[in-house]
């Protein structure tokens, strides 16, 4: 390939990552509350390949983090070795064996480091490619695909996806880095000298141990095979789809036997796992290193156990997911990926490029059959943490040549368009996704109010609270200053806030009753409904009839399959009422059914 000339679209490019990896070195994550899940099972099994060598779980692991991080790992995935005693890590190896390098020259800072440099391959990487086919102000085009979008900000979360997403852009990134503008296939793909046939088998090759490695992390990214598949040049199909398979082929076979001898089982996701927490205790710690089945506080993790795959696609339900997953307020691929768009205005019809498209479609399609109620990766999830594998794809649609004052406009006007939702990622990349009152730091305001919420999640909890049953209504606080009262069957208001929440019931309601205990406010503000008959009865109480519109959304929970009927609701206690100062407590009851 002719060297390539360095232009000024690649100062945009540079300098963000540039200015990702000193966040990543001068970033203090003890000021963030605690590790938990996915991220501490995969930092203590980096630490344990960093010091130990090897994946078996011990009190020295556990000491050596608690040292390290100050806390405890709260949702610590363990897996139990086949049949022997032994415990070891219940995540895919591949990420923590990228992470031990870089724990051992930093413990506290490594791991972003490490992420703030996979982002920059991959960055470069798609650059280098993406110049052959779309022109010279690619690298302005990727600028905007990863700082337009949270792709950024998962350098300082301790999670995998980022570590794919980078993988899946190297192996696009040689599987059409070989494409010149218009889409035609560069003439080293015909020579037929050795170095040039050896040249094409290793290109191909790691194609397919790159997307090896993903499938294997989580088989429905298996679906990027097809597209890589179909961008081998026809002049030596059978070659590189032979390399291509080999190397996935290769890598899964390899992956699997090193599981058996490790694990027992051939998957990091296979045989008996389980979550410990604080409050659950931890192993050659707080209890046995064999308590598995026979406590009840223990959380079960296995991806095995009866109940784990509620799959199935309920129409109703589904078509729901694919709204969410668009414009959904936490998960929305439009407000947190839209870069993405530029791929379409970019695309020209050549190597197949459609099937990139197929390929997500696939994998978005297996996520909302098998995981319905979490799509998007739950917990602290920035975004939809399960797309960000799927995204590059979106970045090698685009294959018609532009010139760099199109690629500067475009990656302007996707950030402009971005900018009020990612304003506050841009401002504080570093904070924790969950904010103090319990909502999510990097919704902005513009998404509260415009987008919709994800009925379908389950693990969405914006206000901190968790979801609770109210006189057979199914009641979800919206907004944090909504506190559960224990035993959980009244709710308590801040004076001067807004209340919104969401509710469920089992039949379609005309009206909804709203009972306040004294003092009772003397009117209300409500928005989602009408305000019907209001009753003050004797002994200091209240009722308020709100009459409901037609509910919001209709679809199975996770907790039935029957269908629930959704309603959102929002109302405001009276500024000027000085009994309210301190709040008010109420809860729900259904009124008439339609």
């Amino acid at each position: 390939m002719r060297p390539m000339r360095i232009s000024w679209s690649w100062l945009p490019l540079v300098i963000l990552l540039a200015a990702t990896l000193l966040g990543a070195m001068t970033f203090d994550r003890e000021d963030w509350p605690g590790i938990r899940g996915d991220e501490a099972t995969y930092l203590m099994a980096a630490q344990s390949l960093a010091w130990d060598y090897d994946l078996e779980y011990s009190k020295q692991d556990f000491d050596r983090f608690v040292g390290h991080w100050q806390h405890q790992p709260e949702g610590l995935i363990l897996q139990k070795h086949g049949s022997a005693d032994g415990l070891t890590y219940g995540k895919p190896a591949l990420y923590p064996l990228v992470l031990a390098p870089f724990l051992r020259l930093s413990p506290l800072r490594g791991p972003f480091i490490a992420n703030a440099l996979l982002l920059a391959l991959a960055g470069f990487a798609a650059a280098v490619s993406l110049r052959r086919s779309v022109g010279a102000g690619a690298p302005v085009l990727v600028a905007a695909f990863l700082f337009a979008s949270v792709s950024f900000a998962h350098v300082f979360w301790v999670h995998a996806d980022l570590f794919l997403m980078s993988l899946v852009a190297l192996a696009l990134s040689l599987a059409y880095g070989g494409v010149q503008q218009g889409g035609r296939f560069t003439e080293i793909y015909q020579d037929v000298t050795s170095q040039s046939s050896r040249s094409f088998v290793l290109r191909w090759l790691w194609v397919g141990i790159l997307l090896g490695v993903v499938a294997l992390s989580r088989p429905f990214y298996g679906t990027l095979l097809l597209p890589a598949a179909l961008a081998v040049p026809a002049v030596r199909r059978r070659q590189g789809l032979l390399a291509l398979t080999l190397g996935a082929g290769a890598l899964v076979l390899a992956a699997s036997a090193i599981n058996f001898s490790v694990r027992g089982t051939w998957s990091s996701y296979g045989g008996e796992r389980q979550g410990f927490y604080s409050y659950t205790g931890f192993p050659e710690v707080d209890l046995p290193a064999d308590r598995w089945q026979d406590d009840p506080q223990l959380r079960g993790a296995s991806w095995v156990r009866p109940g784990f795959w509620k799959m199935g696609f309920d129409l109703a339900q589904t078509g729901w997911n694919v709204a969410y997953s668009l414009v959904g307020r936490h998960v929305g691929i439009l407000p947190y990926f839209l870069p993405f768009l530029i791929g379409f205005f970019a695309f020209r019809s050549g190597s197949h490029r459609w099937s990139l498209l197929l390929a997500v479609a696939l994998a978005l399609s297996c996520f909302f059959y098998l995981r319905p109620f979490n799509f998007w990766g739950g917990g602290d999830s920035i975004g939809n943490r399960y797309f960000l594998p799927l995204y590059p794809a979106f970045w090698f649609l685009a294959s018609g040549p532009r010139s760099s004052a199109w690629a500067a406009k475009a990656a302007l006007a996707v950030a402009l368009v971005a900018g009020p939702f990612l304003w506050p990622l841009w401002s504080q990349p570093r904070a924790y996704p969950v904010d103090p009152d319990g909502g999510y730091h990097y919704v902005s305001a513009l998404a509260e109010r415009w987008l919709p919420y994800e009925t379908t999640q389950s693990h969405l909890k914006p206000s901190g609270h968790e979801d609770l049953t109210q006189n057979g209504l199914w009641v979800k606080p919206l907004t944090p200053q909504l506190t559960p009262l224990p035993p959980g069957s009244w709710l308590h208001l801040e004076g001067g806030a807004e209340a919104r929440l969401l509710l469920g019931f089992s039949r379609p309601l005309d009206t909804l009753l709203l009972d306040f205990r004294s003092p009772p406010p003397a009117r209300l503000e409500v928005e989602g409904g009408d305000l019907g008959e209001t009753a003050f009865l004797g002994d200091g109480t209240a009722r308020f009839q709100i009459v409901l519109p037609k509910e919001r959304a209709r679809h199975r929970m996770w907790w039935t399959n029957n269908d629930v009927f959704l309603y959102t609701l929002s109302f405001h206690l009276p500024p000027d009422d000085p009994s309210l100062k301190a709040g008010a407590t109420f809860q729900f009851r259904p009124g008439t059914p339609k």
